[in-house]
């Protein structure tokens, strides 16, 4: 995958918690809601 520069600038300016689940909090757990635990240790509705 490459990206361009605004690309990068979106990523890098984007709160981690969107940033997980936008795009890491389905492939942990697929089907998971955006309002449960998918079981990364980085999921902000696991604290």
């Amino acid at each position: 995958m490459e990206l361009d520069r605004e690309d990068f600038e979106l990523f890098e300016r984007m709160h981690p918690d969107c940033f997980h689940l936008a795009f890491e909090h389905d492939v942990v757990k697929p089907g998971a809601r955006e309002d449960e635990d998918c079981g990364d240790p980085a999921c902000p509705n696991g604290a």
